[in-house]
């Protein structure tokens, strides 16, 4: 009887299946660059906030206030800080006199008060950003005039200042206006252009004006009223 022949074996190495070694792959990159998850505290002390000691000055003060604010909108929409938060989270940031006041002030809120960043704002400044502070703003910003500054440097400071008459800073053309009052003349050219477009765009257009004559002669005839021609303006 002749010999068992055994099964002839592949020489070719066996490889495992190229779909499960991506999947094995990607998986291994998506568990590396998982970075484990920060509390809020962590994520605000990443940020290297400054604390406010309530020596700063009204600069320092209204700078710092302004500061956490832009940095609480900008953590709020990336959803990482919900809007009753902010005082709580501020309060963080607090100095020992600065935090030393803000306990007694919250004492007479109500809780709602208490998480409401408007009511914080409000009296941080009446505290720390006090009305002389702003008056004196708005008498620079009404005084201010070009004079040794640059056009940037003078443009600059005016809008900087601006903020502290809201009223005026929401008015394009009173803002050109104080504006053109302030800089030297070899640039009044430019902030009169301005002016005009800023003017043209303001007045009402002919068709407004025709339209608006057409309801004033038919106002005229139903009082009885004959109409002697376009109606001046």
């Amino acid at each position: 009887m002749p010999p068992r022949r055994e099964p002839r074996r592949s020489a070719e190495p066996s490889f495992p299946d190229v779909a499960q070694l991506g999947e094995a792959i990607a998986t291994a990159i998506q568990s590396a660059l998982c970075l484990p998850q920060m509390t809020l505290l962590e994520t605000m002390y990443n940020l290297k906030l400054d604390k406010f000691e309530s020596h700063e000055g009204f600069e320092g003060a209204e700078r710092w206030l302004k500061h956490i604010e832009k940095t609480f909108r900008v953590l709020h929409n990336q959803g990482n800080l919900p809007v009753e938060k902010w005082v709580e989270t501020t309060s963080w940031f607090l100095g020992k006199e600065s935090s030393s006041w803000w306990k007694q002030e919250v004492c007479p809120l109500t809780p709602e008060e208490r998480t409401d960043w408007e009511v914080f704002m409000q009296l941080f400044r009446k505290r720390f950003v006090p009305p002389e502070y702003i008056d004196c703003k708005k008498q620079k910003f009404t005084e201010l005039r070009q004079g040794k500054l640059t056009v940037n440097e003078y443009y600059w400071r005016f809008t900087d200042l601006s903020r502290y008459y809201p009223e005026v800073a929401a008015n394009p053309g009173e803002m050109l206006r104080r504006f053109h009052l302030g800089i030297k003349k070899k640039w009044r050219s430019i902030a009169t252009t301005l002016l005009k477009i800023e003017d043209s765009k303001n007045m009402p257009s002919e068709s407004e004006e025709e339209e608006k004559d057409g309801n004033q002669r038919k106002y005229d005839k139903s009082k009885g009223h004959a109409s002697l021609g376009p109606r001046k303006t």
